[in-house]
């Protein structure tokens, strides 16, 4: 009997202990059917973050806890969510940028709390998320919200150009054009009065293919080549297809150079697009593709996520 005792009151201190050491995350998600989502990036396997990344984590034996967005506060203690105080949580993960209505009353939220307690600091989130904060890797770039800036460019210049929304996504409004076309995009501005377009050299190699690969805490997690159908989109919401390829040559020289950026900023998640030696897009608020490489390569790599971003906070 004293025996038994002894062994339950072990398991119990056992219990206890890998309770008190076990890491907490909480992941703030926001379903994709809200309406006005702030998304200036949206992907393939987007959708598919919120569950995956808890699973992952979950499967690893972390403590997660998941709510919305907006299930942020202040009180005289400090910055909550989730009625615990942030500094209860190893890590926060905003999955995307969450509702557009109170968008940048919850980036000051989220701007007070430790930068090392979120995957992305929220002001670098936000800042180098767009197109134009890694347009010294691209193709010759021009961006504007002026069409007359565009017009000129294209008079100047011969071959075709690539119009592509700064808040778009899906591929959507992404269209090949040329000096011919100035009625074209002025229709295109008009439409959009005020918003800010990004005019970037057509690169012929795209048809085949685009690589995209997965960054965690500065560690490739695994590439996959988005070959289009059309010869334009590489988004496989646009129907392209997804194959398994090996990142090597140009391609993976850019992608080390871009990762020790990433490094440098101390952003955990972002996927990094390439066509050859150019970039295309650095995605950082919510990139998919954990989904696809699952899929193509017939394995999980959930734990290998799970293993960067512990690495990451060390």
């Amino acid at each position: 009997m004293a025996t038994q005792q002894t062994y339950m009151r072990g398991a119990q201190k056992n219990h206890e202990k890998k309770h008190m050491t076990q890491k907490k995350i909480i992941f703030l998600i926001t379903p994709s059917t809200t309406e006005a989502v702030v998304t200036t990036t949206a992907d393939e396997n987007v959708e598919e973050n919120h569950i995956l990344l808890p699973k992952a984590f979950e499967d690893c034996g972390w403590e997660v806890t998941r709510t919305t967005h907006d299930a942020l506060g202040l009180g005289p203690q400090g910055i909550k969510l989730a009625s615990n105080l942030a500094a209860h949580y190893d890590l926060i993960w905003p999955v995307g940028f969450g509702p557009q209505n109170g968008f940048l009353d919850r980036s000051g939220l989220l701007d007070s709390i430790a930068p090392d307690r979120l995957i992305t600091p929220i002001s670098t989130q936000i800042l180098q998320h767009g197109k134009s904060a890694w347009a010294e890797h691209c193709p010759e770039t021009h961006i504007s919200n002026n069409p007359s800036t565009f017009l000129k460019v294209l008079s100047a210049g011969q071959g075709s150009w690539v119009l592509k929304p700064m808040a778009g996504s899906f591929g959507r409004g992404v269209q090949v054009i040329n000096a011919e076309q100035g009625p074209l995009l002025a229709k295109i501005f008009a439409q959009s009065p005020g918003n800010y377009f990004c005019l970037q050299r057509f690169l012929p190699e795209i048809i085949q293919g685009e690589i995209r690969t997965l960054v965690v805490g500065g560690e490739i997690i695994g590439s996959y080549l988005r070959k289009p159908t059309d010869g334009l989109h590489a988004n496989l919401a646009q129907m392209a297809n997804a194959e398994k390829i090996l990142l090597e040559g140009p391609a993976a020289k850019l992608v080390a150079n871009i990762q020790q950026n990433l490094v440098d900023k101390r952003i955990g998640f972002a996927s990094i697009d390439t066509v050859g030696q150019w970039l295309m897009e650095v995605n950082i608020a919510n990139p998919g593709g954990l989904g696809t490489l699952n899929r193509l390569y017939k394995q999980d790599f959930g734990a290998k996520v799970v293993q960067a971003v512990e690495h990451f906070l060390s």
